[in-house]
C-alpha cells in the first residue's frame, strides 16, 4: 500500500468511513489541509513526526465543515498537540475553525505565527 492509500485508510478508521464513495472527497481534504500545512510551514515534505496531526487535523475539518453529509461539530479545534498527538476542541461558540486558535509551531517553523491562514 503506498503511502497516499495508507494515509487515506488511516483517515477512514479515524472517521469510521467504510465504504469508498467518499474517497475521492477525502482524499481531496487531506491534500487541502497537508498544503495549507507545508505552506505555513515552509517545507516541501511533511515531516513524519506530523503525520498523526495531519489526519487529526483532516478529520476535525472533514466533521467541522460537514463534509460527509453528517451535521457540523460544535466547535472548532483549540488546540493540536504535537508528541502523543492531542486534539482540543471548542465547546459550541468557541474559535471559528480548524486554526482558529493559538499554538505553537515554533519548532517547526522557528517562529510563533498562529492562526496560519486568514485572520
Amino acid at each position: 500500500m503506498d503511502h497516499v492509500n495508507e494515509r487515506l485508510a488511516r483517515l477512514k478508521h479515524l472517521l469510521g468511513i467504510v465504504e469508498e464513495e467518499q474517497d475521492g472527497l477525502l482524499s481531496t481534504a487531506l491534500q487541502a489541509v497537508e498544503d495549507q500545512v507545508l505552506n505555513y510551514l515552509g517545507r516541501e515534505e511533511l515531516p513524519p513526526e506530523l503525520e498523526r496531526a495531519l489526519l487529526l487535523m483532516t478529520a476535525s475539518y472533514w466533521k467541522g465543515a460537514a463534509l460527509g453529509g453528517g451535521g457540523a461539530a460544535t466547535g472548532g479545534v483549540t488546540a493540536v498537540k504535537r508528541g502523543d498527538v492531542s486534539v482540543s476542541f471548542a465547546g459550541s461558540g468557541g474559535g471559528t475553525g480548524l486554526f482558529s486558535s493559538r499554538g505553537r509551531a515554533d519548532s517547526w517553523t522557528g517562529e510563533r505565527r498562529w492562526p496560519p491562514f486568514g485572520s
